[in-house]
């Protein structure tokens, strides 16, 4: 619907996949979620769950006969979040725009990380020979992204837009080796945050929570079980400074936010259906309005076209609804 905001969840497994009969409930491909704002998609990360979410675009692309454009943010560079984007099909369609952005230290890490991933050492197909258009830049975080009616661009703020701009701003979080960003999605009053791989801090991560201040919809890392993250889970090793969250972590950062909605991300790919379910049971006893994230699950947040709001103002009622 064009008055909603969805949100689906094509991979969300972190490390590495897990295929089998152990994962079917929640699923086993890595990182990936799909927004529609509108007409607008945009994709956050690029695990191997973006490998069925691009034939899934061809398939609406040629089903509207609509030019395929899309917007495609990495939260990192590690090879989970990057392994599914040499499979992305429309990124060898020729009348397919994708703007690509991503952390890095000048505006071309990103491309060259890309190239990197894709040289003939590694893989058969270069960077190159993917026929789409591709504007594929490093982002900072002081700098904003707004998709509009004048297309995708940066931009200083995200005040004073129409209400129909898509408006994404970025959170640099230091808890996850190397760094990550985080990113915000603002559209009619509505917000959806998508902070994975990143490691809860004693007392919570207080400049995370005043980024998610309010977010309808926050999806955040919850790797780890308690027992595991300290070390006293048999067969495991404790995992404190790996850069990934618990479950009561990812509580406490979405009581502090004052989040609408949580949705636990990045499931440890050793932990089966059940492992999950259980986590999921806890967390709902900390913040009752958690879910995990399973593949193909959608999120819907009504909007209200016709309020005047910019970015941070005006937020009104919200209505949440999770197909599964």
């Amino acid at each position: 619907m064009a008055d909603e905001l969805i949100v689906k969840f094509w991979g969300v497994r972190g490390s590495y996949p897990t295929p089998g009969e152990a994962t079917v409930k929640f699923g086993g491909n890595t990182a990936c979620v799909e927004v529609r704002a509108g007409e607008h998609v945009l994709i956050f990360d690029a695990g191997t769950g973006i490998i069925p979410l691009g034939r899934d675009l061809a398939r609406r692309a040629r089903s509207t006969d609509q030019p395929l454009e899309v917007a495609l943010f990495f939260s990192h560079l590690h090879h989970d979040h990057t392994q599914g984007f040499p499979f992305f099909l429309p990124a060898f369609l020729p009348n397919a725009r994708l703007h690509i952005f991503g952390p890095g230290a000048t505006p071309e890490t990103l491309e060259r990380v890309l190239e990197s991933n894709q040289s003939p050492t590694t893989f058969p197909v270069s960077l190159r020979d993917m026929a789409a258009w591709k504007d594929i830049r490093s982002v900072r975080e002081t700098e904003v992204i707004v998709w509009d009616a004048d297309g995708v661009r940066l931009a200083e703020s995200g005040r004073g837009l129409s209400d129909e701009a898509v408006v994404i701003c970025i959170h640099r979080s230091y808890a996850h080796p190397g760094g990550v960003y985080v990113y915000r999605i603002q559209w009619r009053g509505k917000s959806v945050v998508y902070a994975t791989d990143t490691e809860g801090y004693v007392g919570v991560d207080r400049r995370l929570a005043q980024f998610a201040r309010d977010a309808d919809v926050l999806i955040h890392d919850a790797q780890y079980s308690e027992e595991h993250y300290r070390g006293v889970l048999a067969g495991f090793p404790s995992t404190q400074g790996y850069g990934h969250s618990t479950v009561n972590m990812a509580c406490e950062l979405a009581a502090a936010a004052e989040a609408d909605r949580l949705v636990l991300f990045h499931h440890e790919p050793a932990y089966d259906d059940e492992q999950i379910s259980e986590m999921e049971f806890i967390a709902r006893m900390l913040f009752p309005e958690s879910i995990a994230a399973r593949e193909s699950m959608e999120i819907k947040v009504k909007t209200v076209p016709s309020l005047q709001t910019t970015l941070g103002v005006g937020k009104p009622v919200k209505t949440t609804n999770a197909k599964v």
